[in-house]
């Protein structure tokens, strides 16, 4: 009962300071100038993803489990892109993608690129080529390089739109209550308590799949997914009821972004050789459900930019929820 209650308290105070921290990452970015799509894509979902990184490291180390981290770190690929369905649905009639900003796509596609390679060091680390690097695959080397690649080339494209939106148009202010360091000062204490909550919630989510059974079976392996990702559901829904639907969906492609370079972490910290030689191929089919899903994505941002839909759910939001179900039923029928 006391194990519960302390799920029900930490989930309560991620949602409370979840909320805080998407307003604080909105003030971030307004104050700083480098716009909510830099701001949701590399420092929201930086910090939202840390749990994962926690969780996975620990797999790694302590257990020795790399299946566990890396079908972990996938899987949350797979739930960030449901999580735009989710937003769909919240939203009302007007489509999710047709609040937000084209440019997202930039980031959505570094993304789906991510996974294909992903996708490929998992299909070669089974065959005779050799691509290490002492006990560390060159996919690893090239996931963590394009993060970094995809931090620079985001900034730039968004200060670049972002001058060319106020030539047309004055921008509007929402924080000037607030100084510059008082925004940084918020974010900085906000992620530490987001992360400490992430990853005390992902430990008592083992601790409860432990306790009720279900820590063997593919069911105790989502409940450990979902307890991860729960800041990065919390933080887009408080930023689509801000208004910043931007911060919302950058958020989401970002996260996978910073999951694939997690991933390529991973293989650093491993040190009983390459991960990607050591690891299930189902993994495989999990990175192009991911790489489907964010074409899903890509396209429905594209297509809103333009439709008048006034649909509940969007054909999108609909696509990515059979993805994923579907997705998650392949992935289970493989574990029986």
């Amino acid at each position: 009962m006391l194990l519960f209650l302390q799920v029900i308290v930490c989930i309560a105070l991620v949602i409370a300071v979840g909320t805080w921290l998407s307003q604080s990452a909105d003030m971030l970015a307004e104050k700083t100038g480098l716009g909510r799509t830099w701001v949701g894509t590399i420092l929201l979902a930086g910090v939202t993803s840390l749990p994962e990184l926690a969780t996975g490291t620990s797999a790694i180390v302590m257990f020795n489990s790399p299946d566990l981290a890396v079908g972990g770190i996938l899987g949350s690929c797979l739930f960030n892109l449901l999580i735009l369905a989710l937003l769909d649905i919240y939203n009302g009639l007007a489509p999710l993608l047709k609040r937000a900003q084209i440019s997202h796509g930039l980031a959505a596609s570094l993304g789906c690129g991510m996974l294909g390679i992903a996708a490929g060091g998992m299909l070669l680390g089974k065959t005779e080529t050799n691509l290490t690097v002492g006990w560390v695959g060159i996919p690893s080397v090239i996931l963590l390089l394009l993060y970094f690649v995809s931090a620079r080339t985001i900034a730039q494209f968004e200060t670049r739109r972002r001058a060319e939106v106020l030539e047309e148009e004055a921008e509007v202010f929402q924080y000037q209550h607030i100084t510059p360091v008082q925004a940084y000062r918020r974010f900085i204490i906000l992620s530490a308590m987001i992360v400490i909550l992430g990853v005390w919630l992902a430990f008592l989510g083992d601790r409860v799949a432990a306790v009720t059974g279900l820590g063997q079976s593919f069911i105790g392996a989502l409940l450990l997914a979902t307890a991860t990702s729960l800041p990065e559901v919390v933080s887009s829904l408080a930023a689509v009821r801000l208004n910043a639907v931007d911060l919302a969906v950058s958020n989401v492609f970002g996260s996978n972004i910073t999951n694939l370079a997690i991933l390529g972490f991973y293989d650093f910290v491993y040190l009983q050789g390459s991960i990607w030689a050591n690891i299930s191929q189902i993994h495989i089919f999990t990175a192009v459900v991911g790489m489907i899903m964010t074409s899903v994505a890509i396209t429905g941002l594209i297509y809103h930019a333009v439709s008048r839909s006034r649909m509940y759910i969007t054909w999108d939001g609909l696509a990515l929820i059979i993805l994923y179900l579907g997705g998650m039923y392949v992935i289970y029928q493989n574990l029986l």
